[in-house]
């Protein structure tokens, strides 16, 4: 039985929730586990799966003891089993890792060697990567939010965000105690904000996040609806992540209280209309990208 860990460095905890994902679940565990820092604990919590999946995760916990495997008795829904495995973790530092997904060998050292380094920093991600049918399709957001004040990390996440891979960075545990994921459209929006209200957040370059295009990113429908949220809410996404980052800010937010009201309306306001924006910034850049293509077309037949 395996048990590599050393204790002078600082426990960190990778979150990995997981539902029938049987046949996938390996490369996220064995990426976990082949880190190059060796002080990890792995909490894998199984949302009742019907597949394969218990075995997968009761094998590797046989293997090696820095595996915490927690089997839900009953489907509690993809929100509250992001929020088990962040609820079982011990880690001064934590991190999601989607079931499906999987990490560079460096990627834990390299995230807690920049938070150790600067204090300021409550978030660290690596750059995310993105597959199609095991290929390479895109490169994620490259994000630094290194603003001092509290509310321009926030309204300048809010503007720039999109994929959000950012999501599945390196967090201190101490900056999570009292933020949970949300069970609403763009609820991890709404906690790498909350993060940011803390601290600063940038994504750091040599070490990749790797996701594959698919499952529940794949479709704002498909998203609703395993949350159980009603269908207006997947018609008008940005409206729907515009309106629960209102309230999270305004009211919902308990990170948020201690800011005066009239400043989290300001904010809020602020916020509100950057992601409502989005869809039109959205067919403006496509707009754009369409004439360039024509102008580009044009020219190389006038020439």
């Amino acid at each position: 039985m395996r048990n590599r860990m050393d204790h002078t460095q600082p426990l960190v905890s990778i979150g990995i929730p997981t539902y029938n994902r049987g046949s996938l679940l390996h490369r996220s565990i064995d990426s976990a586990l082949n880190q190059d820092f060796e002080n990890i604990e792995i909490v894998i919590s199984d949302n009742a799966s019907t597949d394969e999946t218990p075995q997968v995760c009761l094998s590797y916990a046989a293997k090696d003891r820095r595996i915490k495997y927690i089997r839900q008795p009953t489907n509690l829904g993809p929100t509250t089993n992001f929020n088990e495995v962040l609820k079982h973790a011990s880690g001064v530092f934590f991190m999601w890792l989607g079931d499906d997904d999987w990490i560079d060998t460096s990627y834990v050292r390299t995230c807690v060697e920049r938070l150790i380094d600067d204090p300021t920093l409550s978030l660290i991600a690596g750059v995310p990567k993105y597959y199609r049918d095991g290929r390479e399709a895109d490169v994620g957001q490259v994000m630094c939010l290194t603003q001092n004040q509290w509310y321009w990390r926030v309204i300048s996440y809010y503007t720039q965000v999109a994929d959000n891979g950012i999501f599945y960075g390196m967090m201190r545990s101490a900056d999570l105690r009292d933020i949970m994921l949300r069970n609403t459209m763009g609820g991890d929006w709404l906690l790498v904000a909350s993060v940011l209200s803390r601290g600063k957040a940038k994504t750091t370059t040599g070490t990749s996040l790797h996701r594959d295009i698919g499952g529940l990113t794949s479709s704002y429908q498909r998203i609703a609806v395993s949350l159980g949220l009603r269908r207006r809410q997947a018609a008008f996404p940005m409206l729907s992540v515009a309106s629960a980052a209102w309230l999270d800010l305004v009211r919902d937010g308990a990170v948020y209280h201690k800011h005066r009201r009239l400043t989290r309306l300001l904010i809020g306001s602020a916020v509100f209309v950057a992601v409502a924006l989005k869809p039109l910034e959205f067919k403006l850049c496509h707009a754009k990208v369409r004439f360039s293509m024509v102008m580009g077309r044009f020219l190389r037949v006038r020439s």
